[in-house]
């Protein structure tokens, strides 16, 4: 048995993008997500942070859920399977692209109460 599962948490960096592809809703979104290496890990002294960047894709009434209520900068939560996408560009390169195929996406609350 195979299992491609993934969950990240992080910040829209833009509104959802909304379309259709073959009469389904379909939602697009890029995540900002942080990693973190603590002092003294990998023999480092001090804090190290890295930003990823990952696209999301939803369809259906997930894509719909995700129009109504996501916006730019807000903390989200995804879980989802990783897609391998590849094609070829106007001038002949190849690109490719690694996103997450969405099957549940919320709102984090990890840093709600600091909020108030």
């Amino acid at each position: 048995m195979y299992v491609n599962n993934v969950v990240v948490v992080g910040n829209l960096t833009a509104d959802p993008r909304t379309g259709e592809a073959d009469g389904v809703k379909v939602a697009n979104f890029r995540m900002a997500v942080n990693r973190w290496r603590k002092p003294g890990q990998d023999g480092h002294e001090d804090i190290k942070e890295r930003t990823e960047f990952i696209d999301v894709e939803c369809w259906g009434s997930q894509a719909a859920n995700v129009e109504a209520t996501l916006h730019r900068g807000d903390r989200s939560i995804v879980a989802g399977q990783l897609r391998y996408d590849q094609w070829t560009d106007e001038a002949g390169n190849i690109k490719s692209r690694i996103k997450i195929k969405a099957f549940a996406v919320g709102p984090s609350l990890e840093f709600q109460a600091l909020l108030k």
